[in-house]
């Protein structure tokens, strides 16, 4: 039985830059699903930042993002014996939090229009500032133009690298079917229309 899970996803440095994800990360799992208490923070530590930027741009509220991040590594570690060890968890991981996310918006969706917070890998102080803010106004153009879904699916595919497998599954689509809403959408945002 887990009796810190709860604080564990509060505990993670979300500043922090994690290890590559596939840095035997298949070990650490098997290890957390064994009940390894240290390996289950690692996977906290490694995955928060990405768990909680995915949630961010889908409520746009800090402080949302931060109970749904905290709910989805709480949901996950009650269930990792459901994770196969050998696919990268955030896949995993983030379909949980898509699914929380989801359940948080039931009443009706809670899109609100502010800048978003994407970190950026870039060493240079004045290059990440220019990069955010190029980010900033390109995500903020998307979430202007394309609906909901459209703007979910092309996060996942480009903010968070998914591939279209993965990606289909997470959001619960054939394959085909998120090709044609990445093409669609990455026209309108070409030519700036807003959807029909």
């Amino acid at each position: 039985m887990i009796s810190a899970p709860s604080t564990l996803a509060l505990e993670a440095d979300p500043g922090a830059d994690p290890a590559p994800a596939g840095t035997d990360e298949p070990a650490i799992l098997r290890a957390a699903i064994a009940g390894d208490l240290p390996a289950r923070e690692e996977i906290v530590r490694r995955h928060h930042r990405r768990v909680y930027a995915y949630l961010h741009q889908m409520t746009r509220h800090r402080e949302d993002a931060e109970d749904l991040t905290q709910q989805t590594f709480i949901k996950a570690l009650r269930h990792l014996d459901r994770v196969d060890p050998d696919r990268p968890v955030i896949h995993w991981l983030l379909t949980i939090a898509r699914n929380t996310a989801l359940n948080h918006f039931r009443d009706g969706p809670r899109w609100s229009e502010l800048p978003a917070e994407i970190a950026s890998d870039t060493a240079s102080p004045a290059r990440r500032a220019e990069d955010r803010d190029h980010l900033d106004q390109l995500w903020a153009k998307a979430r202007r133009l394309l609906t909901p879904r459209e703007f979910e699916v092309l996060w996942l595919r480009f903010a968070e690298e998914m591939s279209i497998a993965d990606l289909a599954r997470t959001v619960r689509l054939n394959q085909i079917h998120v090709k044609v809403i990445i093409h669609r959408a990455r026209h309108r945002l070409l030519k700036g229309e807003c959807p029909p």
